[in-house]
């Protein structure tokens, strides 16, 4: 199974603003598309910078090719979207990573 995960750092000013956009926009969106699921909206327990907010944004996907093709495609629109919206009051990188399983 592939993870991929998107992590935000949001400025308090529009902290509920971006909550429901992941809520109302981009995980509705994600999950229309097939092969995409078990979506998780994680808040990071560490404060990135003084008045910002960190967010992890993750969804499992059946395959790279998948995660890559969702990406890069309607996540891109959308993170451009983002971007035009809130400008560098939001900041985010991606990480793709793979569950392996461990015999303990």
């Amino acid at each position: 199974m592939i993870i991929l995960n998107t992590t935000y750092y949001i400025h308090s000013s529009v902290d509920a603003e971006f909550r429901r956009w992941v809520r109302d926009e981009y995980f509705p969106s994600a999950l229309s598309q097939c092969g995409l699921q078990s979506p998780v909206f994680a808040t990071l327990l560490i404060e990135p910078q003084e008045g910002m907010a960190g967010y992890a944004v993750q969804l499992s996907a059946t395959s790279r090719e998948v995660a890559a093709n969702w990406h890069d495609g309607p996540a891109a629109a959308l993170r451009s979207q983002l971007s035009s919206r809130f400008g560098q009051k939001v900041l985010f990188f991606t990480t793709y990573m793979e569950t392996i399983d461990i015999d303990l």
